[in-house]
């Protein structure tokens, strides 16, 4: 038996100790049980994210059906230390900056879920790439961001954190919500919910997006659709089947130079020698649940998915004559897995835990041609990357008092694979993956110290493991890359007038994985860089009509350690700092309501010698609406919205590459008006 084999072995032993132990301990307490487990429709989320004694931002179904938004993860600037990289460039994923990791859903940085699916793609276009435009914002409950390596529900890629987008999976509702504004933008959304029979619950979605973009060749057209059906064959076992589709096609204006970007007419044109960039993806995606109550407080999951997805782009960097290719990925995954979920007493001290193992198998077939407006002129690349993996996690919350609240967390991640080259004009060869495996603790507690005032510390491991092709290579022998993260909080609540939050945290990447010594080959586990900041929220109801709220984040980074002393005590480029949301709504008669916020994003290095900077932006957006409630459930609203309202022209993108600096324009002042009907 291989050694893979071997820990593989023992990891599925591990899991089937501790669920009988699990089973053993919940059959020893008390049968009261204070959570519902029989809402655990994912994975096995028993431990609420309120008693998780790190950082978790929820973002609101009320919060996110009032968003006017052309992608789905311009949700998440309503987080604190969130900045979304808009590269301006169609059904191209943007990158999320988090917690000073700046290649978030466009890189690996941060583990992006929905529904328990993985959106991240281990060799696809860059190693976690994960395209949230598959998500249509009207189909969501909810949304949890948690920041750092805190939770042992993630593995690969949440060295900064995890988001984890969550459905609706019941109720009864109608909702439709249209929004037309510049550019001849629209965008159309519908999800209902409603039972077939007493035993059959049904929740659909679809969107329909189309914008004529404000560059030179920048439309873009999406459909999305998403169907669920629960079906409850007793008290003890139900079962779940959910289906997604996604379908886009995109033209893209690529980026600019400085000096065309500072020409404000200038920059509504493609830059020189730009070509018809641009792209087309489908995406399919199909998960089974099964639940089963083994008992009122102990509750078993099952789930089974697959993901389908053929990715074409077609884009160029630089801007000589020349230099587009097309690059297609054509993905398939399969993944499984179950958990265990439970509440108990230990010696009266009320226990909810959950314990979980899961297999993942992607298979990439990855093609590149160098290409002329979209155009082939040679194949260079035809490569095939598979990637399997299997881990086990725990997590348990002890209750001992109001005073201390610890948790545990515990994973552990095997990786195993291959890549085969066939490119062009080689010989071809095939290696397998470098085995890795890694395990990451996190540990923390909470304290009530007085009744308004929740403290939290936390410590938490994760990993990195080296990018591409390298995990491959069996000239390279390094190990995973450590993340440690260090966070102190705490939540202010003194009354119904005020919610205050703080969070301290430092990040530190260690053992990183670099060309020691540069340009040599040669990779070795050198390096070090420390992240460090502050994340506050604060919101105010000083009148029953009025609220004040706003959203703070500083972040320092600095590179510690690394085989290129030029780069030792620089900061990590595109970083900004600091970022804030400030803004005020106030309802001014029972149906009238108006917003206006201000958004704050600092400045920051574009390179990594820290040679250039880009001064940030401000932007202000006003949005004001007319509600007419029918009763609880049932509303017609319509609104009002300026984006952008004193017309900033700026950047959300702006790094230096190939020897010069490039930026993605963002949208000017723009106006919309929509409806959104809950019936």
């Amino acid at each position: 038996m291989s050694f893979g084999k071997l820990r593989s072995v023992l990891c599925l032993l591990i899991f089937f100790v501790l669920s009988g132990f699990a089973v053993v301990f919940a059959e020893s307490g008390d049968d009261s049980s204070s959570v519902d487990l029989g809402d655990i429709l994912v994975k096995g989320e028993a431990i609420s994210t309120q008693s998780i004694p790190g950082t978790v931002n929820v973002i609101k179904e009320g919060d996110i059906e009032k968003q006017i938004i052309q992608r789905t993860d311009e949700l998440l600037e309503q987080v604190p230390g969130i900045e979304i990289i808009n590269y301006n460039q169609g059904g191209v994923a943007n990158a999320i900056m988090m917690r000073g990791f700046r290649s978030g859903a466009h890189g690996g940085d941060i583990a992006i879920y929905v529904d328990g699916i993985p959106l991240n793609e281990g060799e696809s276009h860059a190693d976690g790439y994960a395209d949230m435009n598959v998500i249509i914002p009207l189909e969501l409950e909810k949304v949890e961001v948690y920041k750092g390596p805190i939770s042992p529900l993630f593995g690969n890629f949440a060295r900064a954190g995890a988001i984890s987008f969550i459905t609706k999976k019941g109720g009864e509702y109608k909702k439709i919500k249209a929004n037309y504004g510049s550019f001849d933008t629209l965008d159309v959304e519908s999800a209902l919910g409603f039972k077939i029979l007493d035993s059959i619950q049904t929740n659909m979605a679809f969107q329909f997006y189309k914008t004529d973009g404000y560059q030179d060749n920048s439309e873009w057209i999406k459909g999305n659709f998403v169907s669920r059906f629960g079906y409850k064959f007793s008290d003890k076992l139900d079962a779940g089947l959910s289906l997604r589709f996604h379908a886009s096609d995109w033209n893209a204006p690529g980026y600019l130079p400085e000096y065309q970007f500072l020409d404000r007419e200038a920059s509504k044109h493609q830059a020189v020698n730009a070509e018809n960039d641009g792209g087309n993806k489908e995406f399919y995606s199909q998960r089974i649940d099964l639940g089963y109550n083994l008992k009122d407080n102990v509750r078993l999951l099952y789930w089974v998915y697959a993901t389908q997805q053929d990715f074409t782009r077609f884009a160029k960097f630089g801007y000589d004559p020349g230099g587009q290719t097309e690059r297609n990925y054509f993905r398939h995954v399969y993944g499984t897995g179950g958990s265990l979920n439970f509440e108990s007493l230990l010696k009266s001290y009320p226990v909810t835990g959950v314990i979980g193992s899961e297999f993942y198998y992607e298979n990439t077939d990855w093609k590149r041609w160098d290409t002329s407006n979209r155009v082939r002129i040679t194949q260079t690349q035809d490569r095939t990357f598979i990637i399997k993996t299997f881990s086990v996690f725990a997590q348990a919350n002890l209750k001992i008092s109001r005073y201390f609240r610890p948790e545990l967390g515990i994973r552990y991640d095997t990786f195993g694979g291959e890549y085969e080259n066939r490119d062009p004009g080689t010989s071809g060869f095939r290696h397998d993956m470098n085995d890795f495996d890694v395990f990451s603790p996190k540990i923390g507690f909470r304290s009530q110290i007085l009744d308004p005032l929740d403290f939290r510390a936390s410590y938490s491991q994760g990993f990195a493991l080296p990018k591409g092709e390298a995990k491959y290579d069996p000239n390279i022998n390094v190990d995973p890359v450590k993340v440690e993260q260090y966070e102190i909080g705490f939540t202010f609540t003194p009354n119904k007038h005020l919610f205050f939050d703080l969070a301290l945290y430092i990040l530190d990447t260690t053992n990183e994985i670099q060309e020691n010594p540069p340009g040599s080959g040669i990779y070795q586990n050198v390096g070090k860089t420390r992240r460090k900041g502050l994340e506050a929220t604060l919101e105010l109801y000083p009148l029953e009509s009025l609220e004040i709220y706003g959203n703070l984040s500083l972040i320092d980074t600095e590179i510690l350690d690394n085989p290129d002393p030029n780069l030792e005590g620089k900061k990590v480029p595109r970083v900004p700092s600091p970022i804030f949301t400030i803004g005020v709504k106030y309802q001014f008669i029972q149906n009238l309501a108006s917003e206006i916020k201000w958004r704050h994003v600092g400045k920051y290095y574009m390179d990594n010698y820290n040679l250039y900077t880009y001064d940030g932006y401000d932007v202000v957006d006003f949005y004001t609406s007319y509600n007419w409630k029918y009763d609880k459930n049932k509303s017609t609203e319509i609104f009002f919205s300026i984006k952008n309202l004193f017309d900033e022209h700026y950047a959300q993108s702006a790094s230096y590459f190939r020897d010069s600096k490039n930026y993605a324009v963002a949208w000017p002042r723009t106006f919309w008006v929509g409806f959104l009907i809950n019936y």
